[in-house]
């Protein structure tokens, strides 16, 4: 006689669909790795809580090698580089079933690679869990890069300000346009490819201009390869005015050499998308393309949803249509010359 063995759950509180099986003891902290000093936690307990983890100090960086795998090694990078991740946004990229992704997410806590907090939600329970390097995960990404790891009280610092309520839902808004490119070019059978995603602080960084986007990427479909520059619209927390002023960077960095990619506003209705295109208008065209898209749930970044501004072709343009230009390969204002070869 056989036992039958009981189905694979995920470990309690990783998924959102059952909140009421979420721990409700909130800890003092963003992170499990943080002290009881009240320099290191989140101002108000009450809205950001982060389970216990079974292990308060993270294992050292040479045991840990043989239990990585390099999935494991490019969701702490993007961990690193993106700031905050939900369950189901690393499902999408890294997984092909949710109770995989939670049973390793779970694994790679224990040993401190990653962290993770929620938000209470109005209706009672909380929501999705979200994730952040650990300090065994931010040890290693910096040491793959020849740089320092932070400090503990560092890496606390940073958790606080990715959980703060003000920024974390456009970052987390901002790290869906990308995911759900990388997606889309996941279930394309080979024609379309996320080449690179930027941060906003890489984007700014490796352009040397003062453009202020909240991410950059190459995105590669049907042979051809554009390049993109994304503002992020968080419900109109923005005035369109200061929106528009964002486009002098990019007018100066086209004009010094670099490249003329198209500026995406991923907008939040179709009122706020006329009105801009009304401004736009009245602004005249400009060396920078500009295109609008409106993000509703079923939106596909990659697909026919973008519409240029002036454009005399009726309808919307899939992102690979969009006109972009990479650059003069002796600009020094042109950083994907010498590692991609995009230059013109």
């Amino acid at each position: 006689m056989t036992t039958r063995r009981p189905p694979r759950l995920p470990p309690p509180g990783d998924t959102s669909s059952t909140p009421d099986t979420i721990s409700p003891h909130p800890a003092s902290s963003v992170s499990s790795t943080s002290s009881t000093s009240s320099t290191s936690s989140v101002s108000s307990t009450s809205s950001v809580s982060a389970s216990p983890n079974p292990v308060h100090s993270a294992a050292g960086v040479l045991p840990a090698q043989a239990h990585l795998t390099d999935r494991d090694r490019q969701i702490a990078d993007w961990l690193d580089r993106h700031g905050v991740l939900t369950t189901a946004q690393i499902t999408a990229v890294f997984f092909a079933s949710p109770i995989t992704a939670a049973h390793r997410l779970a694994k790679l806590r224990t040993v401190g690679l990653v962290d993770r907090f929620h938000r209470p939600i109005a209706s009672g329970g909380f929501g999705p869990w979200h994730w952040v390097i650990g300090p065994l995960g931010a040890e290693i990404t910096a040491a793959s890069r020849d740089e320092a790891p932070p400090t503990g009280a560092a890496l606390r610092r940073r958790h606080a300000r990715l959980a703060d309520s003000s920024h974390l839902a456009h970052r987390l808004g901002t790290n869906q346009f990308f995911i759900d490119l990388h997606t889309h070019a996941r279930h394309s059978d080979g024609t379309a490819a996320l080449r690179l995603w930027w941060s906003e602080r890489d984007t700014a960084k490796r352009f040397r201009r003062p453009i202020r986007a909240d991410g950059h990427a190459l995105w590669h479909e049907n042979g051809t390869t554009i390049g993109l520059f994304l503002e992020y619209d968080t419900a109109g927390a923005e005035n369109l005015a200061r929106l528009l002023d964002k486009l002098h960077g990019y007018e100066e960095l086209a004009g010094d050499g670099g490249p003329a990619y198209p500026v995406l506003f991923w907008l939040h209705s179709a009122d706020r998308e006329t009105h801009l295109h009304q401004m736009l208008a009245h602004r005249g065209p400009g060396p920078v393309p500009v295109a609008t898209g409106i993000h509703t749930p079923s939106a596909n970044p990659a697909g026919p949803v973008w519409r240029l501004a002036g454009d005399p072709r009726p309808g919307r343009r899939r992102l690979a249509e969009l006109p972009s230009r990479h650059g003069q390969p002796d600009s020094v204002y042109n950083p994907h010359y010498d590692s991609l070869g995009l230059a013109e």
